[in-house]
């Protein structure tokens, strides 16, 4: 999710911090620019980037920093950032590892926010302003479900956006499509209780069921790593569904094995681009084939702009681009933009300027936002596609 806080100042005078904070299970961001201070020629924006760079969601949150790079990389090519006095900021990008640990992700981005040796009086209310808990946190949930960041976000503040599509906006779209042409009647799913995107995936599934005229038969959950899925899979047998939402991380893959193995034939439809990722291709050894899930864009079909940056991409990085490398790169240039449009750093003209936000990223995704009520973006991109190789699709 893509979300802008406040935070105090830098260390240093000639830089200022800017917090990328991507769920990969949401495909997201957290931005916390330091925005005090007067801009000075040459000023350092340092974007901190909060990713899953280890643990079941790695393959998604690395995509998303060198995303992010390559981004901030052609903004600066092409002369950074300017503002309304004629100061000029340059944008660099570090990324921290939260390790698929929603408690490791609010602590780097605690520390991010705090980084200062200011001593400035509004310091001591910094974090009454940033209110890093409802990050973390929905109403009405218990402890334990609080320690998780939640895909589909409940309470929303000023500083809180975000550019990516999600379960929410996503998973209607892959259902309202697959359930009449595949003729579903009796939908199974099998979720990553770990994983707050996933979670949010198996809920809109059974949201969704009793409009679209089907029956979710089975919900069976488990964690990432685990090995053995045979007492899922067998309960999922007995209610002998018409297609199985598989709603995993790359941390899924031995379920997906065991799905086939198994002997299972259903179509598995799945979500955040997970079957177009190599690592799903290549862990089950191209089982995944003939598999739907949903991507921001149509990759297979780009612009010039598109194709110029994946080019780059995939001669730059090791990983073939997914949409988890353009939601990256969406970020920086909606933080980019943001900027020039407030005129300079100031952190309440930033989230003024966001406030009410139309803008197409050079990619050609559309980013809309009106908060309040909520900082959603109005207008994702959504494209179902059906996997036909390693890496490779046809659009649906």
């Amino acid at each position: 999710m893509q979300v802008i806080f406040p935070t105090g100042p830098r260390r240093s005078p000639s830089r200022r911090r800017i917090l990328l904070h991507s769920l990969a299970g949401a495909g997201g961001a957290l931005f916390a620019p330091a925005l005090i201070g007067r801009a000075r020629a040459e000023t350092v924006i340092r974007i901190g980037q909060i990713e899953a760079l280890t643990g079941p969601s790695a393959a998604a949150g690395i995509r998303g920093r060198d995303g992010a790079i390559l981004a901030a990389e052609d903004i600066n090519a092409a002369g950074g950032l300017s503002d309304a006095k004629g100061g000029k900021f340059r944008l660099e990008v570090a990324a921290e590892d939260m390790a698929n640990d929603p408690k490791q992700a609010v602590t780097v981005f605690r520390q991010f926010a705090t980084d200062s040796s200011d001593n400035r009086r509004d310091r001591s209310d910094q974090f009454g302003r940033l209110r890093p808990d409802r990050a973390d946190r929905e109403p009405g949930q218990t402890a334990a479900r609080r320690r998780r960041i939640r895909a589909p976000l409940k309470e929303w503040n000023g500083f809180a956006y975000r550019v990516n599509p999600v379960a929410a906006s996503a998973v209607p779209v892959v259902l309202k499509k697959l359930v009449p042409q595949l003729h579903i009647k009796r939908l199974a799913v099998l979720y990553d209780q770990t994983q707050d995107g996933q979670v949010g995936d198996a809920e809109v599934c059974k949201k969704m069921a009793g409009g679209l005229g089907y029956e979710v038969v089975s919900v069976e959950a488990f964690r990432a790593g685990d090995q053995d899925f045979s007492p899922q899979l067998a309960t999922i047998r007995s209610t002998k569904p018409d297609a199985i939402y598989v709603a995993a991380a790359p941390g899924g893959v031995r379920a997906v094995s065991q799905i086939r193995e198994i002997g299972f034939e259903q179509p598995l439809l799945t979500g955040y681009g997970a079957f177009q990722d190599p690592v799903f291709w290549d862990g089950t050894k191209g089982q995944v084939k003939g598999g739907y899930t949903w991507i921001g864009q149509d990759l297979s079909s780009p612009d010039a702009q598109l194709k110029s940056f994946l080019d780059r991409y995939n001669r730059r990085f090791p990983q073939q681009a997914t949409s988890f490398s353009i939601y990256g790169c969406d970020a920086v240039y909606t933080i980019a933009e943001a900027v020039k449009r407030a005129g300079g750093i100031d952190r309440q003209k930033i989230a003024q300027a966001l406030s009410n936000f139309e803008f197409t990223t050079p990619l050609g995704t559309k980013i809309s936002f009106k908060n309040p009520p909520e900082g959603d973006n109005l207008t994702p991109g959504v494209v179902v596609i059906q996997i036909t190789g390693r890496g490779t699709y046809t659009a649906v």
